[in-house]
């Protein structure tokens, strides 16, 4: 089987682990990639060779880049090829001011959010939402900054000095509760339980835990509403804080001791006639 790695430019190297499952890996960073239409057609090349000359498409395309990563995940799901996300649900990943609507819309339990683009538009936020809070600020749809904030009068020092534009904060309810990062791999749920007292979701005190029952189902009801194959779904107190489209299957790897590689080759492989 023939698979296709994209990745970051300054990350070409990553999950090597994952190549020893195919017969073939070709790895290209998203700036050698450039989607083209020409007679109404839409075609991707990767060094002068066509994407259809691959079986499966493993893409970890940073989530600042969702508008292109959107464009050239459609172009190769034109082609009928497997991704381990679709255009759609890497587009809902990325850009998180659309998550939580789309998460709440889909019925998946998440907690109460609010987005402002400006100072002016955090006003009486307080009429809305209820501390504690957790605040997220993003520059060019990239995450800059992360605070817990105790109470809705404090919001107004964070956002100060935000203008309107791409830049926007992500306000939150807080709730404390067990707190967990899944690997989702088709139907299998790999988790590791943060057992630190901090309020975020680390990476510094994990151990590989078996999640409840509904915590499981509940990650599994985020895959099915997104679309994706393979992601990383972060729980708090059983709701989904964050997905995220590139986990870090290293991390998974060797907390949990699972061959997590070849679960994740295997996802790639269903559909295509691969085994």
């Amino acid at each position: 089987m023939k698979l296709l790695k994209i990745t970051d430019e300054d990350d070409k190297d990553s999950d090597e682990e994952l190549d020893q499952h195919f017969d073939t890996v070709k790895t290209a960073s998203i700036e050698e990639i450039a989607p083209e239409v020409r007679d109404n057609r839409s075609d991707l090349k990767i060094r002068g060779k066509p994407v259809e000359d691959f079986d499966a498409v493993y893409a970890e395309i940073p989530e600042n880049n969702a508008v292109f990563g959107r464009v050239l995940l459609e172009v190769i799901e034109e082609k009928g090829i497997r991704l381990n996300y679709s255009s759609t649900s890497f587009f809902a990943m990325s850009k998180k001011n659309y998550l939580y609507s789309v998460l709440h819309e889909k019925r998946v339990s998440a907690p109460k959010t609010a987005v402002v683009a400006d100072e002016k538009s955090a006003r009486n936020l307080e009429n809305y939402l209820k501390g504690p809070l957790v605040a997220r600020k993003f520059e060019q749809f990239e995450e800059s900054e992360r605070k817990k904030i105790d109470t809705v009068e404090d919001i107004s020092g964070f956002t100060e000095g935000i203008e309107y534009g791409e830049n926007f904060i992500l306000f939150q309810e807080y709730s404390g509760g067990g707190k967990y990062r899944c690997l989702i791999a088709g139907e299998e749920v790999i988790s590791l339980e943060d057992t630190s007292e901090e309020w975020a979701i680390g990476k510094d005190n994990l151990r590989y835990s078996n999640i409840p029952s509904d915590i499981e189902a509940l990650v599994l009801d985020a895959k099915s509403s997104l679309g994706f194959h393979t992601a990383e779904v972060l729980v708090r107190d059983e709701e989904v804080v964050d997905v995220n489209p590139n986990p870090d299957l290293g991390l998974y790897a060797e907390i949990s001791g699972k061959d997590v590689y070849k679960t994740v080759s295997e996802v790639m492989k269903e559909g295509t006639g691969e085994e």
